[in-house]
């Protein structure tokens, strides 16, 4: 079969008569209930575009770069698959595909369209548990592409790793980014939270709010660079404000740090209320760690022997011991 071939459009008020019938019956496509596939699917339109919007677009992927051409692509390939009755869960025979393959006025086979096809389709039609070999082959292809300097191009990625497992079930770009960035990438921070963290946590999503890609980046300078998954960050965050008991009051207290908007008075005072408990808990373990013996006039120094200064994104580390020794040898003069 033929590429689709549309002839120039004649201005007509009878639709029927429109060459790209033969192909695509659009008086079919017209008459079909969306409501099925907007459920399931993440339609571009909200009703069937015009022949002559269809038209156009046909037109237009033919001539623009891959960039410009993506959503229109996308909403040809939806009519497409609606006028087909596909199913649902886009389980098509190979013969289906390839017809799918000939209609499309770009050039592609009929695997990648089913790639195409999984990004639109609501994850929960999809979303089955990845295996062992898929982390295996997904962090070894995301290695590969960072050592030859490709960068995280999750569309390729997704690709690659599809072509080789070869399951029913398709992973999407947008699954193999989380799958990396809450599972497999190796500067996860996977220690126990101390108190220190929890508190630079709550100070900056206090100043910050939910945003859990940038809290997660300006926490890791104060761990050595080991992130905190926004998933660990968004548990972490519930257990510490579930545990703190809500101090209601007429008006937020006074506190140094910026507040955000995104949040409301309620919430304010269980943040400020659970800083100013990991504050005197923390103050109460530093006056532990730097005590006087009167014995023998002599300043001891517990375990805790550098302090820690965090500026934006950098971290600078003083080491306490050489100002203590210094000031014993002093003592014992």
């Amino acid at each position: 079969m033929s590429l689709l071939h549309i002839q120039s459009y004649q201005q007509s008020t009878d639709e029927s008569s429109h060459p790209l019938n033969s192909k695509f019956n659009f008086l079919q496509i017209y008459a079909i209930d969306l409501k099925p596939y907007k459920k399931k699917w993440r339609l571009l339109f909200n009703s069937v575009p015009s022949l002559k919007s269809l038209e156009s677009i046909y037109f237009d992927l033919q001539s623009q770069s891959t960039e410009e051409r993506e959503s229109k692509e996308i909403i040809f390939l939806q009519c497409i698959l609606i006028n087909m009755h596909a199913p649902l869960n886009l389980k098509l025979s190979e013969e289906q595909w390839i017809h799918i393959s000939e209609l499309m006025p770009t050039q592609k086979s009929q695997f990648e369209w089913s790639q195409i096809c999984q990004q639109f389709v609501h994850q929960s039609a999809y979303n089955n548990p990845w295996s062992q070999n898929e982390d295996s082959q997904l962090l070894d292809i995301i290695l590969c592409f960072q050592k030859m300097k490709k960068g995280n191009k999750w569309s390729k990625i997704a690709r690659e790793l599809n072509e080789r497992c070869l399951n029913k079930c398709i992973r999407t770009p947008k699954q193999c980014r989380e799958r990396w960035g809450n599972k497999l990438d190796p500067s996860i921070n996977r220690d126990e939270w101390t108190d220190q963290e929890d508190l630079n946590f709550l100070q900056l999503l206090l100043q910050h709010g939910r945003r859990w890609a940038e809290l997660s980046i300006r926490l890791s300078p104060i761990t050595n660079n080991k992130k905190r998954t926004e998933f660990s960050l968004k548990h972490r965050f519930k257990k510490l404000i579930s545990s703190t008991i809500n101090i209601e009051s007429k008006s937020i207290p006074g506190t140094k740090y910026p507040i955000s908007s995104d949040w409301n008075n309620k919430e304010i005072n269980k943040l400020l209320s659970k800083i100013s408990q990991l504050e005197m808990k923390i103050n109460l373990k530093q006056l532990d760690n730097f005590y006087y013996h009167p014995l023998f006039k002599q300043i001891k120094l517990n375990d805790f022997t550098k302090l820690v200064i965090i500026k934006g994104t950098s971290k600078v580390e003083l080491d306490l011991s050489i100002l203590f020794n210094s000031t014993n040898s002093e003592l014992y003069v």
